[in-house]
Formats: structure tokens, C-alpha cells, sequence
């Protein structure tokens, strides 16, 4: 009886590690490399969270325009799992823009989005790859970096400057600085947060995150 039991749980277990949905949680914070684009580029984040044993996203895309500035585009819903895939299924959907970095972004337009379905899946590299960005632009696009996150907690990425608008910060739950550094700056190849010192420069993405107090 002992040695059966001893068996099961020897299946079980290496189910769990050899299968990447079990074991590592696919809960975190999800950056693209800035792409490139006919007009411009565009950048594309996912944060992607639990509660109460259901699983939740929020996508964030960046989009430079040469001729009209920024555009960001939000997606919030959820996730379910199809396979070796996750299946993410918008909820709400909006456009905010602006024409200067330096401004704040304004509401553009809501639009129904529910239709819509994304596709999760691992690449070669072991990179999740989500099937289009948002507006569709892109096909098979790469979350090229995969930061360690808390839901919720203020993160931005650093875009360098572009066509001559200045250096700024973009990313999840940020509502003005107030006039403040970073808390935190990630280190990509330890993979851990580490005390702000600087910030980086001669590198094409850095990532940094603050403190709750400016979250929205």
C-alpha cells in the first residue's frame, strides 16, 4: 500500500516539474523590446494577477506616432487556460493620448472589445509570446523581458528619447512621481530588484519602481 502510494506521488510530482504551467506561476510583469513600426513604435506590457483562484490581466500599449505623439492603449480581463496556452479575453478597452511627452495622457475613446481573444504561448526561447498586440499591428510579439511583481505596485519602463521628445517613464499604476526617484531598479540578469542608485543610460529599456504612494 505504502509502495503505491509512493508511486502516485512520484507521477504527481513530476507532472508538476516537467509541466510549465504547474510549479512557476505565470503571474508577473511582461515587457516587450520597442518595435518598430511604419510610423513610429510601439512597446507592449502585461501584468498579469490572481484573486480568489481566478486569473486577471492588465495589457498596456505604448504607440509613437512621428505625426500625431502618443497613444496609449489599455485592455483590462481575464485569463483561462487552453492546453499549453492561456487565453486572454478583454473586458474593457480604452485609448488615451497626448501630443508632449511631458503632458498627461487624455481619454480618447472607449470601445467595445469583448470579441476580441489573445493567445499566450511559450517560444523557443521560453518566452511567452502573446499572438497580436492590442491594435493588431504586430503578429507573434515577444515578451522579451520578465520582471518579478507585485499587483498593483508601480513600475515604469525608461524610453529613451525619440524624434526629439525627451527621456520618459511609461508603465502600470503611475499617476505623477511626485517629485521622486525610483525605490527600485531591476537587475535583468540576477533578476532581482536592487536599491535605486542612478538612473541607467546608454541602454535601450531600463525598468525601476516606486513606492505605492503614487499608484492609482
Amino acid at each position: 500500500m505504502h509502495h503505491k502510494l509512493a508511486i502516485l506521488l512520484f507521477l504527481l510530482f513530476s507532472i508538476i516539474w516537467t509541466n510549465p504551467f504547474y510549479g512557476k506561476s505565470i503571474e508577473g510583469l511582461y515587457f516587450s523590446d520597442r518595435q518598430t513600426t511604419e510610423n513610429g513604435y510601439l512597446l507592449l506590457g502585461i501584468e498579469i494577477f490572481s484573486e480568489k483562484g481566478k486569473s486577471f490581466y492588465n495589457a498596456q500599449e505604448l504607440r509613437y506616432k512621428k505625426t500625431l505623439g502618443w497613444e496609449e492603449v489599455l485592455f483590462v480581463g481575464k485569463i483561462t487556460k487552453d492546453g499549453n496556452e492561456w487565453i486572454l479575453v478583454p473586458e474593457a478597452c480604452q485609448i488615451r493620448a497626448k501630443e508632449l511627452w511631458d503632458t498627461k495622457f487624455a481619454l480618447l475613446r472607449r470601445f467595445d472589445c469583448d470579441h476580441l481573444t489573445f493567445r499566450l504561448m511559450k517560444n523557443e526561447k521560453g518566452q511567452w509570446v502573446i499572438s497580436e498586440s492590442l491594435l493588431g499591428t504586430l503578429q507573434n510579439l515577444a515578451f522579451s523581458h520578465e520582471i518579478e511583481h507585485l499587483a498593483g505596485s508601480p513600475v515604469a519602463v525608461q524610453i529613451p528619447g525619440s524624434s526629439g521628445a525627451e527621456e520618459g517613464f511609461w508603465g502600470f499604476h503611475l499617476n505623477g512621481l511626485g517629485g521622486k526617484g525610483p525605490e527600485k531598479t531591476w537587475n535583468p540578469s540576477k533578476r532581482i530588484w536592487e536599491p535605486f542608485s542612478g538612473y541607467k543610460s546608454n541602454q535601450e529599456l531600463q525598468f525601476y519602481r516606486w513606492k505605492r504612494t503614487f499608484s492609482n
